[in-house]
């Protein structure tokens, strides 16, 4: 018989599962693209009330009830490996899952109602339910354990929970007679250990899991606050904070400063729309990217103006990296309709130290502006003489209206 102490008691890891349940499911209705919350919300809840109603009912009635209650936390456990694998990317096989719970649930019926055994049925459904857990830790594990000790705390704490549930009824065979005679009792040994490593994996889980998310919530707004999200690659504040690192670094140097700016680049969204001057400004940062090394930074200041930081390389060299990335683009005919070509101006300027960012930048756009002054589709570098010449139309007004149609 129950007094009202052991309700409390056992009543207790249900009650602490709702919470972790409900400021789960808080946190799906904030985060609606964070899908495995939801899952494991779910796990939760229906965690909780199947054990909830296996420690209050009298053993009487759980004998009529174990395959529906059962059922319930098998289902729990579904969700929660569903959760993991949504989390990790990673699919849940459809058949082999399907086959495990029909299984397992067949099994439980068998040593309920067929040929009655206590231990059958501890064995068979701890082994069923970690089966269901384990289902998509192959999948994960194919590909790869991550370097994020993070991520790979996760994972083993996971797998620890599904071993553990696999290795119940291991428990019950070490408490002996007494154990198992007395196995299902709501404040036996066996079923307050099962509340309290339940309890435990849990709030373990979920505090790696919470940990983790913020982490990657706060990564994905440090991408959105330093990556244009147009070229993917960084804008003008993430490209200063970065080059001051770089600047840092002795090991670097030499290093040169490339100020870029599409020719005509106004002319492009006025003939053929700005969905065209997208596919440009996206084509020009790809071939800027492929051009440079892991240690080079690429930026887009603004409008059609990038900035390069290339490192370890002196002038001469920058000049042939920017000549590359011009030739390229002069040769790809894909984003522009037949007739024109595109092409860019470079300003090149050295710089020293970390000290010198500003004016290194100064230097290069106004080399820039003298490319751009002396006919577009040059390469200027820092310490050549170039004559003062400016004029604004270098090309006739109808160069990027050749090819429309009438």
């Amino acid at each position: 018989m129950h007094t009202s102490n052991d309700y409390i008691y056992v009543l207790m890891p249900s009650v602490s599962l709702l919470f972790l349940a409900g400021l789960l499911g808080v946190c799906w209705v904030i985060q609606r693209q964070q899908r495995f919350l939801f899952w494991l919300c779910t796990a939760y809840l229906l965690t909780a009330t199947s054990i909830g109603i296996r420690s209050v009912l009298k053993l009487e009635l759980l004998n009529h009830y174990v395959v529906p209650v059962n059922a319930l936390f098998l289902v729990g456990a579904w969700c929660m490996a569903k959760s993991f694998s949504v989390r990790r990317g990673v699919l849940m096989p459809p058949m082999p899952t399907a086959s495990v719970c029909v299984a397992t649930l067949a099994s439980l019926y068998y040593f309920v109602q067929i040929a009655p055994s206590l231990v059958g049925r501890i064995q068979a459904f701890s082994i069923g339910a970690a089966l269901v857990l384990l289902l998509p830790v192959s999948p994960v594990l194919k590909r790869g354990l991550s370097d994020d000790w993070l991520d790979r705390a996760l994972l083993w704490t996971y797998v620890s929970y599904a071993v553990f549930t696999m290795l119940r009824p291991a428990l019950v065979m070490c408490l002996g007679t007494t154990g198992l005679s007395n196995a299902m009792q709501a404040n036996s040994t066996y079923w307050v250990t099962t509340l309290m490593s339940i309890l435990f994996f849990a709030l373990l889980f979920t505090v790696l899991l919470c940990a983790a998310t913020i982490r990657e919530t706060l990564n994905q707004l440090r991408i959105e606050r330093d990556i244009d999200m147009l070229t993917q690659i960084l804008n003008r504040r993430a490209f200063h904070e970065l080059a001051q690192r770089r600047l840092a670094d002795q090991r670097l140097y030499p290093m040169v400063i490339l100020a870029g700016d599409i020719d005509h680049f106004k002319r492009i969204n006025d003939n053929w729309g700005h969905a065209k001057g997208d596919e440009v400004l996206q084509l020009v940062s790809n071939a800027m990217q492929h051009n440079v090394r892991n240690q080079d930074l690429v930026a887009r200041f603004g409008g059609e103006e990038f900035v390069l930081l290339l490192t370890r390389i002196d002038l001469q060299g920058a000049e042939q990296v920017a000549k590359r990335i011009c030739m390229e683009l002069r040769h790809d005919q894909e984003v522009l309709p037949q007739g024109p070509v595109l092409t860019l101006s470079f300003g090149i300027a050295s710089i020293a130290s970390k000290e010198q960012l500003q004016g290194a930048l100064k230097q290069a756009d106004h080399l820039l502006y003298s490319a751009k002054n002396a006919g577009r589709d040059r390469v200027h570098v820092e310490g050549r003489f170039y004559p003062d010449i400016s004029f604004e139309n270098t090309k006739p007004e109808d160069y990027y209206t050749m090819s429309l149609p009438l």
